[in-house]
């Protein structure tokens, strides 16, 4: 079923002019993934291991508020990855190193959305020198684990190419 989207996206316009611009498309897309990683990893990371009970000198709002940076790094990481995507879907669809991509994503995002809608105000009232809650500390740990297991399989793509043999 995927292997057919992934066909039909080659076909496509807009996946044919990408195509045509690899030379240079692709590292430059690569330098603003790379930068994009590094804020949100950067930021999100700092966030979570002050959860996790780090730099407790620092209150958890203070780290908070750098957390528009690691959302900058996310929206770059999703720009330049569905460039990726379409100009060479098989090398995506065809690989299930990017299907666990896209589940730690998943995994990442729903995480995030439960620390929004659940804790954060929670986080936000714990005092600079206070340790955090345990749930807070699972959330954080999940996020770390997520968004690294995000990263190594996104590294591991050109080397793991595991899955159907898609050549379009």
């Amino acid at each position: 079923m995927f292997l057919g989207f992934a066909s039909w996206l080659h076909k496509t316009p807009i996946s044919l002019a990408l195509q045509h611009q690899v030379a240079w498309l692709w590292p430059v897309c690569e330098t603003l993934h790379f930068a994009g990683l590094a804020l949100l990893i950067g930021v999100a990371g700092m966030f979570d291991l002050r959860l996790l009970g780090f730099m407790k000198r620092v209150p958890i709002g203070v780290v908070k508020e750098l957390m528009p940076l690691a959302l900058v790094g996310f929206t770059l990481n999703l720009l330049t990855g569905l460039i990726f995507v379409i100009s060479q879907p098989a090398q995506y669809f065809g690989n299930y190193t990017w299907w666990l991509k896209v589940t730690l994503l998943l995994i990442a995002g729903l995480n995030a959305l439960i620390f929004e809608t659940v804790y954060a105000g929670r986080a936000a009232s714990i005092p600079a020198g206070d340790d955090t809650p345990f749930a807070l500390k699972a959330v954080a740990a999940l996020s770390l684990i997520s968004w690294f297991g995000v990263l190594w399989a996104g590294r591991m793509l050109p080397f793991i190419k595991l899955g159907p043999a898609a050549t379009l």
